[in-house]
């Protein structure tokens, strides 16, 4: 479920067995431009027997997707809260259900949820209507975090880092040398930087690698002086080491072997306001690919004019974001 919804362009939190959170800002302008296009998106992605609550925070989206407002199971559709109807909805959940929400040890949450309502303190609204200095003093450090989730008080989230297998490999028709094995390479530097398991993200290290005609295979890892997306960038540090293959190829391989921070984080100088321009038809290259997939944008790139087969002028290769 999480690699569903990163599918889509999610950044996504999963720290308990069964439940995810990710946030809605950055994915609206993708899928239709509100709410409900991101809600159907998840919903395609997730299918319909997961439950989906919108709200500001964790603990809000968690009981919302139980539980609507109204007191309805909310499976098969999502729940919605405004900012208004959240605090009030928020307010009148029981406390017991910080034993969900609650990070700490199970004995002790449940202690803490046990000893609220011995004192008469069974929803959050009352909850939150406590001092923070008694619940520090009578609880302690587990009691504040209780106080703050039901003040709304929690942290951004914490999306996981990806751990995709970033590899591309092209076959590659017999007596491929020279300039044809230039070509096969910046077909495969396209298609490596328009996957959308990368979601813009820059590359630290590459790994270069052939079978060879006969048998056999050989590699090589090639680090990047500073982080880079840069399809010309790319082709300028690995051309090179095609140079020491050892015999003739029949499949040419290229894996990222590390990934680095999103390449609008990038500095570049460039003259005439050319810049701003690359930078929004990057943006825009990479929208398109997040909705529609990889292959959503090519051009044609020439591999060999002079070739008596016509297949072999030309191939199709991803259109670079930058």
């Amino acid at each position: 479920m999480v690699r569903a919804l990163e599918g889509i362009g999610a950044a996504v939190e999963s720290e308990r067995p069964g439940e995810l959170f990710f946030a809605l800002e950055g994915l609206r302008g993708i899928h239709g431009g509100d709410v409900d296009g991101v809600l159907v998106a998840a919903r395609r992605a997730l299918g319909e027997r997961c439950l989906i609550g919108v709200a500001s925070t964790r603990l809000a989206a968690y009981a919302a997707a139980w539980k609507e407002p109204g007191g309805k199971l909310s499976s098969g559709r999502a729940a919605v809260l405004g900012r208004r109807g959240q605090r009030r909805f928020v307010s009148s959940l029981k406390v017991s259900i910080l034993r969900h929400r609650l990070e700490g040890h199970e004995a002790d949450v449940d202690a803490l949820v046990v000893a609220l309502e011995r004192l008469g303190v069974e929803t959050l609204g009352s909850l939150a209507g406590i001092s923070s200095a008694q619940m520090a003093d009578r609880f302690g450090p587990l009691g504040l975090a209780g106080l703050r989730l039901a003040r709304g008080e929690e942290g951004p989230l914490r999306p996981r880092r990806p751990l995709e297998d970033l590899a591309e490999q092209i076959d590659l028709p017999e007596g491929t040398a020279g300039r044809q094995l230039d070509r096969a390479l910046s077909l495969l530097v396209d298609r490596l930087l328009a996957m959308p398991q990368r979601r813009g993200r820059t590359l630290l290290g590459l790994r270069l690698g052939a079978l060879l005609a006969g048998g056999g295979s050989w590699s090589v890892d090639q680090g990047l002086g500073r982080p880079s997306a840069s399809a010309r960038v790319l082709r300028t540090v690995l051309a090179p080491r095609l140079e020491s293959l050892p015999k003739p190829a029949t499949a040419l391989r290229l894996r990222a072997l590390a990934l680095g921070p999103p390449a609008v984080d990038q500095l570049e100088l460039a003259v005439g306001g050319e810049e701003p321009r690359r930078r929004k038809l990057g943006a825009a290259v990479r929208e398109v690919r997040t909705a529609q997939g990889a292959e959503a944008l090519l051009r044609v790139l020439p591999i060999d004019l002079a070739s008596r087969v016509p297949e072999r002028w030309a191939a199709l290769t991803p259109f670079p974001e930058v």
